[in-house]
């Protein structure tokens, strides 16, 4: 890099959208400087982050001769590159902002403490330095990576992948929230507008929204698109309306061309180069017009799953908002409706701020039980790999699949992907209700959870706790939760993406770290117990030797399929690379631990693993390990080391824990765990 552009210093005008203009330079100043795109891309978000904490603490309207623009300098020295954001507004004191999480980041008074948490997490540095009544500097400094040796290359970027996953689905819940804020829905579509925009680096875009009545969609938010002067309104035929309601993708760039050819011929590629239909179902409530991106790169692959996902939100955002407002002039009787839909939208920013998987079964219960009163309730997840529904164990007694073939009512709403309420089961004629005798009132509902044509999962409501009977309204209530639940769940898969191994579906031992870190935490909180279980493949080596590296991946992906068979919904199974894995049991004790491995050692050593043609027999090695109150995180992993040690040292096929106990184990046989169980994370 020649030494003339080792410095660049900018002044920002306190305008709106200026920090998307100020990121293309430094977009383009690190690019020169040899960082890597996953550091640009980091850099670019806390730059963001800055920008608008400055712009928003900046002076305004203010005399001729006092500043009211915000300054910032990008400068090199050959390793670190530094970021300066200066503005001369009253300054604050950063250490007295408290830094929340994201549940806490949806309460406004938490905004510029979400910011600097952001800066913290994505820079090597940050200094905030605070001038009363002068303003505020930010400094943040951020390290070239050396990727040595070369092949370490995809570890860090998978490791920045994935915190940059982070901050998208945060921002995710940014988008579901702000129109459930504002009054004013221009307002709050340019607030989300302009997040979308910084988070994927795009450089201008715009919002159309759809009129019915007069078969037109106007431009509503225009960020350097300047679609409001150019092309303010898209007029569509009704029939060329229904083709796109029909369309299964929500990118509808060529479509919109062959629709409305006017509309590519008035901008450039790189003024509206991607268009993504805005949605409720059928119906179309508007567009989403995206310009070129700073850079022009390969995608990532999910990246188009990304932009849907988004334009869900705000479709859903937008949805909401009209909602709202038509509920405002309805009479007395809808007035009970607003407060409804005001706790759904409460719920819909809880369940959207919960991005592990785990967890969201027990935050969707309690909303459930609140909200509608709901005394039985079930939640079925889709696993793809097994082609089959896993029911979440939330407290109830419940089986661990769901057997469609013997509940022809959720078999009827996976194949139909349609909701069902039943009024009054003594009077429907359809279905035959074989457990009728324990429901205590004689209506339920069961509701698919659809993204995309997909049925993610099953919803299953029965005996309100108060003896009312469910009415239709408490039946579109429900719905309107579920649609969420869907967002929910699309963004927790988003999320698993960047956690998983890829070979068998397992969390990696990163996330295996970290779990047990919040595991422990959380159980000297609520005094709970927690188990460790540690296993290894015996002979592993010998197998690869003798049948191949492919009969080896075959092995690992049948054992990680039979591990999530026998386990709980809430535990947390995980490789830790090669043949080794290790499974987190919350709320359990050791004896049902010690339950658990036995299960799987011969559900391990009884399984037929077939590689082209050949039966492989395999079994395993297992270590339990209790975690006792003064140990440390490293402490826990290495008991369960050392019992896996003990388990090889006896030949294999084995089980050690502390008691030396290895009970022989039937197929009903479950682990004990603790009464607090069935109130995780309540």
């Amino acid at each position: 890099m020649a030494s003339m552009i080792r410095e660049l210093s900018l002044k920002i005008a306190n305008e709106r959208d200026s920090e998307l203009d100020a990121c293309e330079f430094l977009d383009e100043f690190a690019k020169k400087c040899d960082f890597m795109t996953e550091s640009i891309d980091e850099m670019r978000l806390a730059f963001i982050e800055a920008i608008i904490n400055a712009k928003e603490h900046a002076p305004k309207n203010l005399p001729t001769g006092v500043e009211t623009d915000v300054f910032t300098a990008f400068s090199f020295d050959g390793e670190n590159l530094t970021i300066q954001v200066r503005d001369f507004g009253q300054g604050f004191n950063p250490t007295q902002v408290e830094k929340p999480d994201i549940k806490k980041k949806l309460k406004s008074a938490n905004k510029r403490g979400w910011g600097l948490m952001l800066m913290e997490k994505l820079m090597d540095g940050v200094e905030i330095s605070s001038f009363p009544p002068s303003g505020t500097l930010i400094k943040m400094v951020k390290k070239r990576v050396n990727i040595d040796p070369p092949d370490s290359g995809d570890l860090v970027r998978e490791r920045k992948r994935i915190e940059r996953l982070k901050y998208i689905l945060g921002s995710f819940i940014d988008l579901s929230s702000f129109l459930c804020q504002n009054r004013d829905l221009e307002t709050g579509l340019r607030s989300m507008l302009r997040i979308l925009l910084g988070t994927l680096g795009v450089s201008r875009g715009a919002i159309y929204i759809a009129d019915p009545a007069k078969d037109v969609m106007q431009c509503v938010v225009d960020i350097k698109l300047r679609a409001k002067e150019k092309f303010p309104l898209i007029k569509l035929s009704v029939t060329e309306l229904q083709n796109l309601s029909g369309q299964e993708s929500l990118e509808v760039s060529s479509l919109i061309a062959r629709l409305n050819p006017a509309f590519f011929q008035t901008f450039t590629k790189e003024e509206a180069e991607l268009v993504y239909l805005l949605k409720s179902d059928v119906e179309i409530l508007g567009m989403l017009v995206l310009g070129a991106r700073f850079r022009v790169e390969d995608n990532e692959p999910y990246d188009g799953d990304l932009l849907s996902t988004l334009a869900r939100n705000i479709s859903s955002a937008i949805n909401t908002f009209k909602l709202m407002e038509q509920l405002k002039s309805a009479n007395g009787e809808l007035d009970t409706r607003v407060q409804e839909l005001s706790a759904v939208r409460e719920a819909s920013q809880t369940i959207s701020s919960e991005l592990e998987m785990e967890n969201l079964p027990f935050t969707v219960e309690r909303i459930f039980q609140n909200i509608m009163k709901i005394g039985k309730f079930s939640l079925s997840i889709h696993d793809p790999s097994e082609n089959r529904y896993t029911i979440c164990q939330t407290g109830r007694e419940l089986p661990q699949v769901l057997d469609l073939w013997s509940s022809p009512i959720s078999r009827y709403v996976v194949q139909k992907m349609t909701p069902i309420f039943v009024p009054d089961i003594e009077k429907e004629k359809r279905f035959q209700f074989p457990r009728a005798k324990n429901y205590r009132t004689r209506a339920f509902i069961v509701i698919p959870v659809v993204v995309q044509e997909e049925a993610l999962g099953l919803v299953s409501l029965t005996d309100r706790t108060d003896g009312q009977q469910m009415t239709d309204r408490d039946f579109n209530l429900a719905q309107l939760l579920c649609t969420q639940l869907g967002i929910a769940l699309k963004n927790a898969n988003l999320y698993k993406l960047g956690i998983t191994d890829g070979l068998t579906h397992l969390y990696t031992q990163h996330y295996l770290k970290m779990r047990l870190s919040q595991e422990i935490s959380r159980l000297r909180r609520v005094k709970s117990p927690l188990s460790l279980i540690v296993m290894d493949m015996d002979n592993f080596k010998s197998l690869n030797e003798a049948h191949g590296d492919f009969a080896g991946d075959t092995v690992l992906s049948k054992v990680s399929n039979t591990i999530k068979r026998q386990i709980r919904f809430n535990d947390i199974p995980c490789r830790c690379g090669g043949e080794k894995f290790a499974i987190i049991l919350p709320d359990t004790h050791l004896r049902g631990a010690v339950v658990v491995a036995e299960k799987l050692r011969a559900a391990i050593e009884t399984s037929k693993i077939l590689h082209h043609a050949t039966e492989l027999k395999v079994t395993a090695s297992f270590g339990v390990a209790p975690f006792e109150i003064n140990m440390s995180l490293e402490q826990l992993l290495e008991s369960g080391d050392c019992q896996l040690r003990e388990a090889k040292a006896k030949g294999g096929n084995f089980v050690s824990n502390p008691e030396k106990a290895s009970p022989k184990v039937s197929p009903e046989a479950s682990p004990k765990v603790s009464p607090e169980a069935s109130q995780k994370n309540k």
